[in-house]
């Protein structure tokens, strides 16, 4: 079965040298790891002006591979919309993924309701980042937390979109269990469950396994670190092979 990190990405983080962030070097870690297939967005794409010009790169690197391309869209800017169609068009992209945190809107703006509606046509889902590195470290720019009430409300309204709730962490997910209990459309990523020991065990005794993918945040986060949350867990193998494998085949269903 094909093992897929859905959280992945390539390029240049601006608050500090990665030294492993190019294709090759996803690639190689995902092979040394068994991995074999991603949902890949680009780093440069956050920050650029715009954001398409990133994932035309992102497309020359990606062609004729099995990587997934996720167009990263900034839902304030200019015909974000045309940019998702060409997406499609172009590039076969495979989902879409917002910063709330880094390009400062809220859930609520009437701009992800057009976002939204978009993504129901076209049957995309939509990863949203919930944090990325600790915002401390990042004092070039300013970024906002993403309230866990905010994300209760986003969820409830938009049951027709697949949502992949990227980096949350164990706590962040405990406030939203009903939330996401309450919909058979939300899912969310392994990267975010540092800190209490046991995350997989403590949440399958209260959300299906079916929600979680497995996701690295490569090549901001240790791979190894967030695969080994997966593999050292104490659950049955058929579980871990569903976070693993099976689950992410469920977001373009």
């Amino acid at each position: 079965m094909v093992r897929t990190d859905v959280n992945c990405m390539i390029g240049h983080w601006p608050y500090r040298k990665l030294y492993k962030n190019t294709f090759d070097d996803l690639k190689k870690v995902h092979r040394d790891n068994n991995i074999s297939s991603g949902y890949v967005s680009s780093i440069d794409s956050i920050f650029y002006n715009d954001p398409f010009e990133g994932d035309e790169e992102l497309h020359e690197i990606l062609k004729g591979s099995n990587y997934h391309h996720v167009l990263t869209i900034n839902p304030m800017l200019p015909d974000f919309i045309g940019d998702i169609e060409k997406g499609i068009k172009l590039f076969d992209i495979r989902g879409v993924k917002i910063y709330p945190c880094y390009h400062g809107y809220e859930l609520d703006d009437s701009k992800i309701d057009i976002l939204c509606s978009v993504l129901k046509k076209w049957k995309l889902p939509l990863f949203i980042v919930l944090s990325m590195e600790d915002e401390r470290l990042n004092y070039l720019a300013k970024t906002s937390k993403v309230s866990e009430a905010a994300i209760s409300k986003f969820i409830c309204k938009n049951k027709d979109v697949k949502i992949v709730l990227l980096n949350a962490g164990i706590f962040q997910l405990s406030e939203l269990q009903s939330s996401i209990n309450g919909s058979d459309n939300v899912f969310f990523d392994t990267s975010g469950l540092k800190g209490p020991l046991f995350p997989i065990e403590k949440l399958l005794q209260v959300f299906d396994v079916k929600r979680i993918l497995y996701g690295s945040m490569h090549p901001l986060y240790c791979l190894k670190s967030t695969l080994f949350l997966v593999e050292k867990a104490e659950i049955e193998e058929p579980v871990k092979e569903k976070i693993m494998c099976e689950n992410s085949s469920l977001l373009n269903k």
